[in-house]
C-alpha cells in the first residue's frame, strides 16, 4: 500500500533473512530513479542506500522480470514499515517500523 507520501507494507520471511525491503514496481517512481544514492533514516540509524533490482523467473521462464529492493538490516518478519518523504530535503526519507 502506498499514498502520495507514504510507502508502507509487511516484511516476508525472505526480506528479513536477506536484509532488503521489496518495493513493488508501481511504486518506484516514490523514491529516486533506480540506482540513485538518499537518504533512510530509521529511528536509530541513517544510512545511504539505492533502490536496487535483480532479474526474476518466478512467474515461469517465458515471464522474466526485475525485483526491486533498498538493502536494509535489522528487519523481523511481520515488521510494517512505512517510508515517508521528508518534505523539507530532496532525497531523504525517514522509516517507521511497528514491531
Amino acid at each position: 500500500m502506498s499514498s502520495k507520501n507514504k510507502y508502507s507494507r509487511k516484511i516476508s520471511a525472505k526480506e528479513a533473512k536477506k536484509n532488503f525491503i521489496f518495493i513493488l514496481k508501481n511504486n518506484l517512481s516514490f523514491f529516486p530513479p533506480l540506482g540513485e544514492v538518499f537518504v533512510l533514516k530509521g529511528d536509530d540509524s541513517s544510512c545511504e542506500v539505492k533502490v536496487e533490482s535483480y532479474p526474476c523467473t518466478c512467474r515461469g521462464p517465458d515471464l522474466p522480470h526485475e525485483h526491486y529492493f533498498i538493502k536494509w538490516e535489522g528487519l523481523e518478519t511481520g515488521d510494517k514499515l512505512e517510508i515517508e518523504k521528508t518534505t523539507s530535503k530532496n532525497y531523504e526519507y525517514h522509516l517507521k517500523i511497528v514491531k
